[in-house]
């Protein structure tokens, strides 16, 4: 019985500490389970906090962005942007912040990243950095990079991509905003050249030249039209620029062709050039990376980003080389008593409008002097005075390349039998010697006038009409005496005369009326002539209404290219007009330098901001029609004219 008491509490003392071995042991696997996913979790939190500075590439063209990422991981709070100091032939721009957190196997990596937007202007190597963060306290270095900057051989990636298509220029212009703020830019993807066929030219002689500007891959906006020294030469405007493609140095380029002829005008030495253009370049904006730790974040997609916001403006300043010209003296030897100056290479024509005339009868004769050359040398061809023949000074009119001369001669002998030849020397720079051209002489008979023909007529100088017609006046000798009368004429009897009553008196003043009426119409004619700027800002309202009406046609007809297009040449070409500025020169900024200075408020320029905020978004973004918005924009366009036609509110 006591064996059995003993074996029981021994089994039993067997079963208890056996229990508490196991609940010792599990004890001790919770306790070494717990230690190792504490000593797994540190190294996920104690990251390695460290500053690196990546480039996005390191090879590229002049003018090619690249994107400069100085990236501090292990923190994303209190981390302070960088300063990078403005580099000669960099242009440094700070983009903003981005962070991100991933986990990656249990892992969790958290940073921030400063973005900076880089444009190389010139070609050569560049060391940017070393960078410096103070993160509470603790300073952190990262090592600098080098960018290599280079228009041969291939950059490591293509980014030309980024750029959009080149919009259309607005025309010309040397007034304009202040671009001081403007930088030189070169680069082989955007580009000015100035070009003449030769470089030794004679004095008067006309040469074209041609300034190009070339891009590819880049997206350009408010294009002025260029300026260049040309001391020791004659130019006029610039007319409209072509617009093309061509090939140059196995790359295709978009052109912008501006062509004008300049003429000699003293020998020497001198430099034409170099050829400036400005403009504003569009770079397209890297958005800031939000992450949401499972990859890139849906908000990332182009369709939440405004497409104007998508890129960032840079005015900038092409230039051109210079060139060097001679300018040569006029030969000396050979050259002809006739000789007036005369540049080029001429053709000359002579006629006259008939052959057989009556004694004092007037015959013109029309002198046509046309082809390659500077017809501002060109003077009037003689015809010889002589005792038989009135000779009267000639009336010249100008017809694109052509010159006309019309001279009137007078027969004053009935035996007259010929009028000698006229002859026109001019200089032929292609050849370098002068040459003469003669025609006639030109065979004529002079009639006698019959008796009962009355007297002859003097003909006064000929006068071009508006349609280019000539007429003549007549003057009838021996009505300028008045003889004196031996005897009273005939008597009327005094009494109620018509001039009497106020019918008369009314009646005279108009003719009064229409002569002030026809000087008023012809001064002001004349001031439009004479005065540029009184005549476009005069022209300004006509313009801009068949520019409404050219843009209201195109509503509805799924072209708001072609609408927006409209808008902007009338609002451009009206404000140019009024202000007496070139279209080159009129763009958004314009506005406030303009109008802002004048008295007008910002609600009243709201309008054009907002025609022209409408305007570059149709350039830069593919537009689907909307009838109702283009009616908006041109409502705005027509109230935005209406306020500056009227003046009104120049106090705000």
């Amino acid at each position: 019985m006591n064996s059995e008491k003993r074996k029981k509490k021994n089994e039993e003392r067997i079963q208890g500490s056996s229990a508490h071995c196991l609940w010792t042991m599990a004890s001790r696997l919770v306790l070494c389970a717990s230690l190792l996913a504490f000593c797994a979790a540190v190294p996920a939190f104690a990251q390695n906090r460290r500053l690196e500075a990546k480039l996005e590439e390191q090879r590229v063209f002049p003018g090619n962005p690249v994107y400069l990422n100085v990236i501090f991981f292990g923190e994303q709070e209190d981390v302070e942007k960088p300063d990078i100091p403005q580099m000669d032939g960099l242009q440094i721009k700070y983009v903003g912040p981005s962070s991100r957190i991933s986990v990656v196997n249990g892992k969790v990596t958290q940073s921030i990243s400063h973005n900076f937007l880089i444009i190389p202007l010139k070609e050569g190597v560049y060391e940017i950095g070393p960078f410096k963060a103070d993160v509470r306290g603790e300073m952190f270095v990262a090592a600098p990079v080098t960018l290599i900057v280079s228009s041969g051989g291939q950059p490591s990636s293509a980014r030309t991509s980024r750029s959009g298509p080149s919009p259309q220029p607005s025309a010309p212009v040397p007034s304009g905003p202040d671009t001081s703020n403007r930088r030189s830019y070169e680069s082989d993807r955007i580009f000015l050249t100035m070009d003449v066929p030769k470089n030794r030219v004679y004095v008067g002689e006309i040469m074209p030249l041609t300034i190009k500007l070339l891009g590819t891959g880049v997206s350009i906006k408010d294009i002025e039209y260029p300026t260049y020294q040309h001391d020791g030469f004659s130019a006029g405007d610039f007319p409209e620029p072509d617009k093309g493609r061509e090939m140059f140095r196995g790359m295709d380029y978009n052109t912008l062709v501006f062509s004008q002829d300049i003429a000699a005008v003293n020998e020497g030495d001198y430099t034409l050039g170099p050829a400036k253009l400005n403009c504003t370049m569009l770079v397209r904006r890297e958005a800031p990376r939000r992450s949401s730790g499972f990859g890139r974040s849906i908000f990332d997609d182009d369709f939440f980003s405004s497409s104007l916001r998508g890129y960032q403006e840079y005015p900038i300043q092409l230039s051109s080389e210079a060139l060097k010209i001679t300018v040569l003296p006029l030969p000396i030897e050979g050259r002809p008593e006739d000789f007036l100056g005369a540049v080029g290479d001429f053709s000359f024509d002579v006629k006259a409008d008939g052959n057989k005339v009556k004694l004092g009868d007037p015959v013109t004769f029309r002198m046509t002097i046309g082809g390659r050359g500077n017809l501002d040398t060109v003077a009037a061809p003689e015809i010889q005075e002589s005792l038989d023949l009135k000779v009267y000074k000639p009336q010249v009119s100008k017809k694109g390349n052509t010159k006309i001369y019309e001279q009137v001669v007078i027969p004053k002998s009935e035996g007259m039998k010929e009028i000698s030849g006229v002859s026109f020397s001019f200089f032929d720079p292609k050849t370098g010697r002068y040459k003469t051209l003669t025609r006639g002489p030109f065979t004529i008979e002079v009639l006698p006038r019959p008796a009962g023909e009355g007297p002859a007529k003097m003909i006064s100088a000929p006068t071009p009409d508006l349609m280019g017609q000539v007429t003549y006046q007549d003057e009838k000798l021996g009505r300028d005496l008045i003889f004196i009368k031996e005897g009273p004429a005939r008597l009327v009897p005094s009494g109620k005369s018509v001039y009497n009553g106020w019918p008369f008196w009314l009646f005279q003043l108009f003719p009064l009326s229409v002569l002030i009426l026809a000087y008023l119409t012809h001064r002001e004619k004349e001031k439009i002539r004479l005065d540029k700027k009184y005549a476009r800002f005069t022209r300004a309202p006509r313009k801009a209404t068949r520019g409404i009406n050219r843009a209201k046609a195109l509503i509805g007809k799924k072209d708001p290219l072609g609408f927006y297009d409209a808008v902007y040449r009338t609002l451009q070409g009206y404000i140019g007009d009024k202000f007496n500025l070139s279209k080159g020169a009129v763009t958004g900024q314009v506005i406030e330098d303009v109008l802002k200075p004048a008295g007008y408020s910002d609600a009243q320029m709201a309008d054009l901001k907002h025609v022209f905020e409408a305007c570059e978004m149709a350039r830069y973004a593919s537009l689907i029609p909307d009838a109702q918005k283009e009616s908006e924009v041109l409502n705005s366009l027509r109230k935005a004219i209406d306020i500056l036609e009227r003046g009104k509110g120049k106090r705000g």
